[in-house]
C-alpha cells in the first residue's frame, strides 16, 4: 500500500560521536510541519569520452551529501536539543549561549507502507544544525526552520535493536499575538511598535570531500553569523536616525504561554544595517525596515543568548 505523509513519524536522538548512533537509542518524536525534510543529494558527472557512434559512454557518481530543512511551530521544550546544536552550546542553569561545541544527531523518518504492518525507515546519521531561521510576526504563529546537514542516509525496514520512541510534547504552539512580551530595543528612548521580527543563525557548515569515500569525512564549521530584520511602525525619526548613524543597541523578547515555560531570546549587541522607509500608497502604514547584525558582546561573552524556564 502506498505511504501517506500524514502518517510519517520523524524522530531524533543525540549521538555519542559524529555519525555514531547510541547502542540502544532513545528517540524523541520531532514536531515538524514537513513529513520529509532531509534527503540525499547525489552528485554525478557525465563522461567526456569521444565515441564514433556519438553515444554517451557513462555517467558516474562523485559524491553523496545529505541536507534538508524541517519547519516547525515553536512550542516550549520541544526543540531544546536542536537549539543546543544550532548554537554549538550547552544549556547551563537554563541559559544557552553560542559557543563552539559540536552536537550531532541521528534523524529517522518512518513511513507506513501498509497501515499497522509495514514500515520503511530513512535513517540519517551525523546530522548537525547548519542554520536556524525564526519568524515572529503580528497575528501569526511563531515559526522556525532548522536547516540540517547529515553524513549519510540508510534505508532499512526495521527498528534498531533496543530503540525506544518517546512521544512528542503536548506544549501549545506559541503565537506572536498572545505569547510574546517584553520586546525591547535598548538604546531607543521610546519602545518601538514592532509588526514583525525575523532572525537567522547560520553556522556555515561545509562538506569535506575525501579520496576513497563518496561521503564527507566530517563537516567544516564557519563563524556564528547572526542577522535579522525588524519591521517597525514609524512614529518618529529616532530609530531611522540610528540606522543612518550606524547605531544599534540590544534586542530581546520573551515567548511562552505559561510561567516557567517561557524563553527569552536576547541579542546583547546589535548593529543596524542598511534600513529604509519602504514605499507605500494611500492604504499603507509608514514603516521602517531595519536589518541588523548581532555581534560579540564582551559582557555576555556571546552574540546570542537564550534563557528558558523564564517566569
Amino acid at each position: 500500500m502506498p505511504a501517506d505523509h500524514s502518517s510519517t513519524r520523524i524522530a531524533f536522538v543525540p549521538e555519542v560521536a559524529w555519525g555514531e548512533i547510541p547502542a540502544t537509542p532513545s528517540f524523541q518524536a520531532f514536531r515538524t510541519t514537513r513529513a520529509s525534510g532531509l534527503r540525499t543529494n547525489k552528485t554525478t558527472a557525465v563522461s567526456d569520452e569521444i565515441r564514433a557512434d556519438r553515444n554517451v559512454a557513462d555517467e558516474f557518481i562523485l559524491g553523496l551529501d545529505c541536507a534538508g530543512d524541517y519547519p516547525v511551530e515553536l512550542s516550549y521544550g520541544s526543540f531544546d536539543p536542536l537549539l543546543e546544536g544550532l548554537l554549538f552550546g550547552t544549556w547551563t542553569t537554563n541559559v544557552l549561549k553560542n559557543a563552539k561545541d559540536r552536537k550531532s544527531f541521528t534523524f529517522e523518518e518512518t513511513r507506513e507502507t501498509n497501515v499497522g504492518t509495514g514500515k520503511s525507515f530513512s535513517r540519517f546519521a551525523g546530522a548537525m544544525v547548519n542554520r536556524g531561521e525564526f519568524t515572529v510576526r503580528g497575528r501569526q504563529k511563531i515559526e522556525a526552520t532548522f536547516g540540517l546537514m547529515a553524513k549519510s542516509e540508510l534505508l532499512v525496514t526495521g527498528t534498531m535493536s533496543g530503540a525506544t520512541y518517546a512521544a512528542a510534547s503536548a506544549e501549545p504552539i506559541l503565537t506572536a499575538s498572545k505569547n510574546v512580551a517584553a520586546l525591547s530595543v535598548v538604546g531607543a528612548a521610546t519602545p518601538p511598535k514592532v509588526m514583525g521580527l525575523s532572525f537567522t543563525i547560520d553556522n556555515g557548515l561545509r562538506v569535506r570531500p575525501l579520496v576513497g569515500d563518496v561521503y564527507s569525512t566530517d563537516f567544516g564549521v564557519g563563524r556564528c553569523e547572526v542577522t535579522g530584520s525588524m519591521d517597525v511602525y514609524f512614529e518618529s525619526n529616532e530609530l531611522y536616525q540610528k540606522v543612518l548613524d550606524h547605531g544599534g543597541g540590544a534586542l530581546s523578547f520573551t515567548a511562552g504561554a505559561a510561567a516557567n515555560k517561557k524563553y527569552t531570546f536576547a541579542f546583547p549587541k546589535i548593529i543596524f544595517l542598511n534600513g529604509n522607509i519602504p514605499q507605500g500608497g494611500n492604504t499603507d502604514d509608514v514603516m521602517v525596515t531595519i536589518p541588523f547584525r548581532a555581534v560579540y558582546d564582551a559582557t555576555e561573552a556571546c552574540s546570542v543568548k537564550i534563557t528558558r524556564a523564564v517566569a
